[in-house]
């Protein structure tokens, strides 16, 4: 062998981790360039373009592969602060608050009571058509309801769980608003809601006092 060619090999070969020379071959990082040494040693011109080419090669693969790395940590970093952020702006806990925007002319025994004006329904638990919450988490549950009626009138309203009662009120012209509360373990799925059990007259509803619905997610 040339021993200046192998010289030259000697020293563009250090910025590879692993040299092999042989009779054969050089193996540069795993990838063996077969007959840059050979019976017909080429020139070492020839010889110094090809080890540059291959380097120039590996390098730019290392360049275009960090810039894909760096695009897609960008990306993931992006993701996780949506992700974040939408986290923080969801609703915490569970609660609904709604009353009735006006009198109930008469609605007697045995009626739903349809909260319509909505003030407060995290998770949307409770409808303003039917006047039913839908539980929509386990959990302990504290539920308040407010009557109120016509001095010459009186209603008995009950707190109903699915089938179950679990309060109920009496309101008359001495008391002619009351409040009921029930503290209360519900499962997803159930539905709460007030029915009057007895009474005639008008359901009171305005801005001197509100017929109101009520509940919270204690624990």
């Amino acid at each position: 062998m040339n021993t200046m060619a192998f010289g030259c090999i000697l020293a563009y070969m250090t910025v590879f981790t692993v040299v092999e020379i042989n009779a054969k071959s050089i193996l540069i990082k795993n990838s063996t360039v077969k007959n840059i040494i050979s019976e017909k040693t080429p020139s070492n011109s020839t010889l110094m373009s090809t080890l540059m080419d291959q380097l120039y090669k590996e390098t730019m693969l290392r360049f275009q592969i960090e810039k894909k790395v760096q695009a897609l940590t960008q990306k993931v970093s992006k993701l996780e602060k949506r992700e974040e952020g939408s986290v923080y702006n969801k609703p915490k806990g569970e609660g609904f608050y709604a009353y009735v925007s006006r009198d109930l002319a008469n609605p007697g025994g045995g009626h739903t009571l349809v909260y319509d004006a909505l003030m407060t329904n995290l998770r949307d638990g409770y409808n303003t058509h039917t006047g039913i919450f839908t539980v929509p988490v386990d959990g302990l549950y504290s539920l308040s309801w407010v009557t109120r009626v016509s001095c010459s009138k009186s209603y008995t309203s009950q707190l109903h769980v699915n089938k179950r009662i679990v309060g109920s009120t009496f309101a008359y012209c001495g008391y002619n608003t009351v409040t009921g509360n029930a503290v209360v373990q519900l499962r997803k799925g159930d539905v709460v809601f007030v029915r009057t059990l007895s009474g005639s007259g008008k359901i009171r509803s305005n801005e001197y006092g509100r017929t109101s619905f009520s509940g919270v997610l204690v624990k």
